[in-house]
């Protein structure tokens, strides 16, 4: 429950006793970079009081000895997308918590992107029901650009409209950042619209550097974590960005920029720490207090790596006064520690409650279910036809591992007597291709991709960032056609095909996104999925989260949307058949 200013007042003085106090502890002060000992009282899931704590003590107070160990302020995310953790809200938060994190800045536009502003409206009345802290970041660009269909777009007078809601905090990442620099009408508009309103605006621009920068700045947005090369971020700093360390499932930093700026002195007051994705499997390992391990090892102070990972969050989106450290009149949010250089967690409190697994029941309404729209796919629909036995330049992209930036690659091949290209697993050459999935336009951008190894069959997923598109790749036209029209009948999900028959799927069907079983349970299916990938070749460790960001038109270099292939450097969209020569 949330206690009343008045009772705040009368605990802090003792005059109303705390519900709980926490004995012996061995408080990790962020504010001062100090630890000291004493007791916490707690009240109403709010701390009433810190050291001697004896007079906020009456007749009914639980008092719990912590033994000496070490408390941390609970950790948090400033940046994620938790569409990627293929569960709902509620599933995400209670392995977050487990793991210490106990606040969250998401940016929905995953669920936006299919859904809009009605998407968000769910997801913002399922955050409060949650213990977790959901903050939320008003998605941006829906669509990110003009070159892909979405679902639904995003606009300022939906902006205007959800900007009251406690819970959110900031106009989310502004992918578009060409747009901004051509000072787009609406961009400016949205982000003026923020800013009026007190809203943080963050930012999306990698590679964006010198007077270009400066225009993307001067728009007034304020953090940038697509950062590629340390020089690159190490200026975003200098100017005045707020610099976000990502270290998440599809793309990592950490190891890149920490140990550099603390070998070369840089002050870590304007950094801290997001995932941006953050994959079933590696929630269940761990969440940002991994990342808080990893930098303690990586050299830098305890109290540093915590406060990179709390109150430097929390200042950023101004809601310090709540949540990001241990301090009077902030939330009970505690992480109890039996060793503090491992970050190993003992048990966490939210609220002034320890946390327990239990989740409340919550239901969704009937349409988040039913979001593929497009016909019946075939073999036909998905190939690219050439002129009849001539060798054709292609564009192909190329994949990498552990990487969401793709290659350029330029290619040749021979067409059939048909003109139909046909794949070339001996040379890792495969066909792929975006269906549009939202019932707008029957769009199929098609292409060849390098770089899964897969040798036969096909796979597919209805998670393509950021419109989400159904996303296929294979050796047989015939097996992706099947593969499309499975994700169909599942409404969403990803799917293996080989040899004309479905041979393993995961269901996602709330926005053809995420699934409404437990994080143990599609981490559990998405294990067999992966090990059915290698036994058809694929060479790379996280195939899926790589295929959902083959369609990503503001990631370099190149991608595939539903309208075509399209050249991230230069925006714009080009032929997947380069020349016919």
């Amino acid at each position: 429950m949330t206690m009343d200013l008045r009772s705040r007042v009368l605990a802090g003085q003792g005059i109303l006793k705390a519900d709980t106090i926490l004995e012996r502890c061995r408080i990790l002060n962020v504010n001062t970079k100090e630890i000291l000992d004493g007791d916490t009282a707690i009240m109403s899931g709010n701390i009433v009081g810190i050291g001697d704590v004896s007079e906020l003590k009456g007749e009914n107070t639980n008092v719990i000895d912590i033994g000496g160990r070490f408390i941390s302020p609970g950790l948090m995310d400033g940046h994620v997308h938790v569409e990627s953790s293929m569960v709902t809200l509620g599933q995400f938060s209670r392995a977050a918590i487990a793991h210490g994190t106990t606040s969250v800045v998401i940016d929905p536009h995953e669920i936006a992107n299919v859904l809009g502003r009605d998407g968000i409206e769910i997801i913002l009345k399922e955050a409060r029901t949650l213990p977790l802290n959901v903050f939320v970041a008003i998605p941006s660009c829906v669509p990110a650009t003009s070159f892909e269909t979405s679902g639904a777009s995003i606009t300022t007078n939906d902006i205007e409209f959800l900007i009251n809601d406690e819970c959110v905090v900031a106009l989310g990442e502004m992918m578009d950042y060409p747009g901004v620099l051509a000072a787009d009408e609406m961009k400016l508009s949205m982000i003026k619209t923020a800013l009026e309103n007190k809203l943080v605006v963050d930012g999306h621009c990698p590679k964006l550097q010198g007077k270009d920068l400066w225009g993307y700045m001067c728009a007034g947005i304020t953090s940038e974590h697509e950062a590629i090369e340390y020089d690159e971020a190490l200026e975003k700093l200098r100017l005045g960005m707020k610099l976000m360390i990502r270290e998440g499932s599809a793309a990592r930093s950490l190891e890149k920029f920490l140990p550099r700026l603390i070998s070369d002195g840089i002050s870590l007051e304007n950094v801290f720490f997001i995932t941006d994705d953050k994959h079933p499997g590696h929630l269940l390992q761990g969440y940002m207090n991994v990342i808080v391990r990893r930098a303690i090892s990586m050299g830098l102070d305890p109290l540093d790596a915590i406060s990179l990972c709390t109150i430097n969050t929390a200042r950023h989106y101004h809601v310090d006064h709540l949540v990001g450290s241990i301090s009077i009149g902030r939330k009970a949010d505690l992480v109890v520690l039996d060793d503090l250089e491992n970050f190993a967690i003992h048990s966490v409190y939210v609220n002034g409650q320890l946390h327990t697994d239990h989740l409340p029941e919550y239901h969704y309404p009937d349409h988040v279910f039913n979001t593929i729209e497009y016909g019946t796919i075939t073999a036909e629909d998905l190939r690219l036809i050439a002129t009849p036995g001539k060798k054709i330049g292609l564009n192909v992209i190329g994949v990498l591992p552990d990487e969401i930036m793709t290659q350029q690659i330029e290619l040749n091949m021979e067409s059939d007597p048909d003109g139909i290209l046909i794949p070339d697993v001996d040379r890792d050459l495969l066909s792929v291709a975006v269906v549009e999935r939202h019932g707008k336009n029957g769009n199929v951008g098609r292409g060849f991709i390098k770089g899964f190894g897969v040798k036969q069959g096909a796979f597919g997923q209805s998670i393509g960032h950021d419109s989400h598109n159904v996303i296929v790749t294979g050796t047989d036209h015939s097996d992706m056609a099947l593969c499309v029209n499975h994700i169909k009948k599942m409404q969403g999900g990803i799917c293996i095909v080989k040899d004309g028959k479905v041979i393993d799927s995961l269901p996602l069907p709330f926005a053809g996104l995420l699934s409404t079983w437990s994080v143990e349970e599609v981490d559990e299916k998405l294990t067999q999925m992966h090990q059915v990938m290698r036994e058809l070749g694929c060479t790379l460790p996280a195939p899926f989260i790589t295929h959902s960001f083959i369609a990503l038109p503001v990631i370099p270099h190149i991608r595939l949307t539903d309208a075509g292939m399209f050249d991230v450097d230069n925006f714009r969209l080009i032929e997947s058949i380069r020349d016919k020569t």
